[in-house]
């Protein structure tokens, strides 16, 4: 069908008119700077859209790429890296190969840490490995030595164990993977023990391969300081742990059990020592410092897992 030449013009100025009429009254979506498709989320009561001056272009991504970097600092967790007054060494007791250490000291004498693998030679030695069979008077030794880190205790202990000390202690690091430490027949808190060596020791306990599963239950349940010697790890909850200190001029040292961690930490005679009940000294402030810093780190690893 043919179209008139003047409806054909008046059907294109209608269309005209209608495309006009539909697009008016649409405001277009636009996004502040740095706010990429940012929805409009107000409206006035009439309902049109609230006129308001738009934001400094260069005010909000700072603010936001500020407060981001804020955020990602605060996560971080502390380290010792560089440090070599102070360390700590920890591993999770479900993959405790894992040991990973920060900090260093320039040497690591074991002190009264030692007393708990004394207890455990003596165990291994005096009797099979088997607690039940610790006489009345030896578990008061036992006690003695690993709460109150009584020396006269451990070398009661000491020498009932058959044949050298010395070689039984070394055997029981040997049957849980310590190639390194060797301890002497006498002196035992003289003997070099690192920290990433005591980290291994606490999670064999943990896993039950420190002599026997029995023996390694039994030691743990001994690890429990008297008060006077619960700082350090004792004020983060440990359940576990053994401290060796001498003089202000030596270092301080602890080892344990923390939240699912076998842990170790150690201070090289950093800041003022304070006398223990057993007349030696420790650095109860630095091992304080160094145990917040080390649960702060726990509870970020535990994060990331």
């Amino acid at each position: 069908m043919l179209i008139p030449p003047m409806s054909r013009a008046g059907s294109w100025i209608s269309l005209l008119l209608l495309i006009a009429v539909s697009g008016c009254g649409q405001v277009p979506s636009r996004s502040q700077p740095g706010e990429p498709g940012t929805p409009v989320s107000s409206q006035s009561p009439s309902g049109q859209r609230p006129t308001s001056p738009p934001a400094t272009p260069s005010s909000a991504p700072s603010e936001l790429t500020t407060a981001r970097a804020t955020a990602t600092a605060s996560t971080k967790p502390p380290t010792l890296a560089g440090d070599r007054r102070n360390a700590f060494a920890f591993a999770p007791l479900d993959d405790p190969t894992d040991v990973e250490v920060e900090g260093r000291v320039s040497s690591s004498p074991a002190w009264s840490t030692s007393k708990v693998l004394v207890v455990a030679a003596f165990l291994d030695t005096a009797v099979g490995g088997d607690p039940a069979r610790v006489s009345a008077r030896n578990r008061r030794l036992i006690k003695a030595a690993l709460t109150r880190s009584d020396t006269d205790a451990v070398l009661a202990l000491r020498n009932q164990i058959r044949g050298r000390p010395g070689s039984a202690m070394t055997r029981v690091l040997r049957a849980i993977g310590d190639t390194t430490t060797v301890a002497p027949d006498r002196y035992e808190g003289t003997m070099s023990w690192s920290i990433r060596e005591q980290v291994r020791f606490m999670a064999a306990l943990d896993a039950g391969k420190v002599v026997s599963r029995a023996a390694s239950a039994y030691l743990l349940k001994s690890m429990r300081p008297i008060e006077a010697h619960s700082w350090g790890l004792g004020t983060i909850g440990a359940t576990a742990w053994k401290g060796g200190w001498l003089r202000a001029d030596t270092v301080t040292r602890q080892m344990g059990i923390v939240d699912g961690y076998a842990v170790a930490i150690i201070t090289d005679a950093v800041g003022p020592a304070v006398q223990q009940s057993d007349g030696d000294s420790a650095h109860v402030r630095q091992l304080n410092r160094l145990t917040r810093l080390l649960q702060q780190r726990l509870a970020y690893e535990r994060s990331r897992r």
